[in-house]
């Protein structure tokens, strides 16, 4: 365990959240913001952040589901008291460990935050929310409900921190 982080320049993507400890072996719940969290367990570290503002590095030695729930053991918390300790830390990894996507996926971590605005430069505000339903995921910002699919969406910049959508009426919570 370390009290440090990645390199300044390095640039990390939420992956996951722990919501729980899991048994008495020192397994915790985590909430996965990746359709593959198997990938964990391969990675060298991964940074915890919790809500006080304190940050470390763990290295995650098993990942594994259990029905829809992701359990996952790290090095150094051996019971459930330790397992405790972690309960509501953001999981975050380095973008360069992420694991390749399919074209035009994206990480839950690599949207939220970017601004959402119409073809015509409406602004319609941050994404900071996203919802997954079997039809479709949608984008919550402030003011809006966007529908993730291709006839609304029409560019994700991610260098430039935006996602471009179709002006059409009833996007704004308040149409």
């Amino acid at each position: 365990m370390s009290e440090s982080g990645p390199g300044v320049s390095e640039k990390l993507v939420l992956v996951g959240e722990i919501t729980a400890p899991f048994g008495v072996r020192g397994q915790v719940k985590m909430r996965p913001l990746m359709d593959k969290p198997e990938a964990l367990a391969k990675l060298p570290a991964v940074y915890l952040q919790y809500p006080d503002g304190r940050t470390e590095t763990r290295r995650i030695t098993q990942v594994r589901w259990q029905q829809e729930i992701v359990l996952l053991s790290f090095d150094g918390v051996p019971d459930r008291n330790g397992a405790e300790m972690l309960r509501t830390a953001l999981v975050f990894i380095r973008e360069a460990d992420l694991p390749p996507l399919e074209p035009d996926a994206y990480y839950e971590g690599q949207l939220l935050g970017l601004t959402v605005v119409t073809e015509s430069g409406r602004d319609l505000g941050k994404i900071e929310h996203i919802h997954f339903y079997p039809a479709n995921d949608v984008y919550e910002t402030e003011v809006a409900m966007i529908p993730a699919v291709e006839s609304i969406v029409l560019q994700v910049d991610l260098p430039g921190q935006r996602l471009v959508v179709r002006d059409i009426p009833g996007l704004r919570k308040d149409e």
